[in-house]
């Protein structure tokens, strides 16, 4: 006959087991290194360790990172974080290491990465190409992940999108229907990035039908402007955004504006994070 403590026991581990696991994400513009800054303070080689120090504070589980030249930025935090952190991404240029990266990083001992890739929001989405009516591409990196010790799996998604309504418009679209196409299964989707426009901006329509803004639904959050245009109180604006299949659950969100390493900006976007719950 088992005694009470080992059911007791058993029962506590199967909770445990069954528990709904949580994700911490965040993501994060670090501005790009080749931008010529009024303040020399405000240059990436300057401010790359309070980046890292921010994220080695935070320890993001999956992190999506904006406008990160490929060598110097995306390589730097790639590589000193590839301990915890796998990572996937290209240089939007030539899909390989050429010019900014959008990629992701997420930590190996929670997330496994069951497929993934990059498909550019333009005419030819399979080759990196401009994107609609600008000359600059724009990247979505993408991967299907298991959280590790559960069987919850979720599409996750991180983009920079245009900077005219029409490109963020088509660009939308494009994204809403590769997430059809990556997701037969009907699996949870996060999608973060730089959208280069606020809330009600109508290119978020057809995006609120299925997903809700975390910054919107958690029920702790702020309205602290996410791009800090380097401390000029006349540009500042809410741009940057976690959005969340409306099955997950939002704990809390937030924009990280605290200082680190000395600099009061780390970049001129603040990082910005959501806890979701399977």
């Amino acid at each position: 006959m088992k005694s009470a403590n080992h059911i007791l026991l058993t029962v506590l581990l199967l909770a445990c087991s069954c528990a709904a696991p949580k994700l911490a994400v965040m993501s994060f513009n670090v501005r790009q290194s080749h931008a010529k800054e009024t303040d020399p303070a405000n240059n990436w080689g300057n401010r790359k360790e309070a980046c890292l120090e921010m994220l080695t504070r935070q320890k993001p589980d999956l992190l999506g990172l904006q406008e990160a030249q490929f060598k110097g930025q995306w390589s730097y935090l790639r590589d000193t974080l590839s301990a915890e952190y796998a990572a996937l991404g290209v240089g939007r240029k030539d899909g390989k290491e050429k010019d900014e990266c959008v990629g992701f990083l997420y930590r190996k001992d929670l997330l496994e990465l069951l497929d993934g890739g990059t498909f550019w929001q333009s005419e030819t989405p399979e080759t990196p190409s401009a994107c609609f009516d600008e000359k600059y591409e724009r990247p979505v990196t993408w991967g299907i992940f298991r959280i590790k010790g559960s069987k919850k799996k979720f599409l996750y998604m991180n983009t920079h999108m245009g900077l005219t309504d029409n490109s963020r418009r088509k660009g939308m679209a494009l994204i809403l229907q590769r997430m059809a196409q990556y997701n037969p299964e009907g699996l949870p989707v996060i999608l973060s990035g730089d959208f280069n426009t606020v809330y009600a901006n109508g290119v978020f329509s057809p995006l609120k039908e299925s997903m809700a803004d975390s910054r919107e639904v958690a029920p702790r959050t702020d309205r602290i402007p996410t791009y800090n245009a380097w401390g000029n109180k006349n540009k500042e604006a809410i741009i940057d955004f976690i959005w969340v299949s409306k099955t997950l659950k939002c704990l809390e969100y937030r924009t990280d504006a605290s200082a680190y390493g000395g600099h009061t900006l780390i970049s001129d976007h603040y990082p910005i994070s959501t806890v979701v719950k399977f």
